[in-house]
């Protein structure tokens, strides 16, 4: 018999995504992290003009390097050949004037880049959504690895397959988190632990 106590803490939880509403990843980040979301200013910041120009120019020439030589991922899903794609897009990166490492241990965000003195988080996402889709793409949990005020931005990556186990880059697009804005999704979990409890287990094979 659940409690009363908890009945209406569950209630709570069920309508809190409707309460809450659309909110700015800023005022998340602050909330979770006390760290500040700055927004990147092209028009009047010169170090950020400077950064998005180099960003522009690196992922550019990426592109054109991979269809020019019709460079091919291996991967039997899309998450795998993002993990290959980040790690060489890192090494093009890490050169002056940037200065750019993978963050360990997952959540957001996958990179810290210095640029100017100046820090910059970088999420990477890669699907092969080619439209744009209604469907969770971008979640944010835990503000652990955000340890400064900082520009964040997020690198999109498109990818097609062109046959069972090989996929090709088709475009890019990056985009400032300080404009984005989220929704709430509460979700209960369990591990397989949990699953195989003895209280919660019918059947298993000796």
């Amino acid at each position: 018999m659940v409690g009363e106590d908890i009945q209406s803490s569950l209630s709570d939880i069920f309508v809190l995504s409707k309460k809450v509403g659309r909110v700015a990843f800023s005022d998340v980040v602050k909330v979770s992290s006390g760290f500040s979301v700055i927004p990147i200013d092209e028009k009047n910041d010169r170090l950020d003009k400077e950064l998005i120009g180099n960003l522009n120019s690196i992922l550019s020439k990426f592109l054109k390097t991979h269809t020019s030589t019709r460079s091919r991922f291996h991967g039997t899903r899309v998450n795998e050949v993002g993990r290959r794609i980040e790690e060489l897009l890192v090494n093009e990166l890490n050169k002056q004037p940037l200065s750019v490492r993978q963050l360990a241990s997952a959540g957001y965000p996958d990179i810290e880049i210095v640029h100017g003195g100046r820090t910059i988080y970088l999420e990477m996402k890669t699907s092969a959504v080619i439209l744009e889709s209604g469907f969770r793409y971008f979640y944010y949990t835990s503000g652990k690895k955000i340890k400064s005020d900082a520009k964040h931005i997020l690198l999109d990556i498109t990818v097609s397959r062109e046959n069972p186990d090989y996929w090709k880059i088709e475009k890019w697009a990056l985009s400032d988190l300080s404009r984005l804005k989220l929704r709430l999704k509460c979700e209960f979990n369990a591990s397989k632990s949990d699953l195989l409890d003895r209280e919660a287990r019918l059947l298993f094979s000796q």
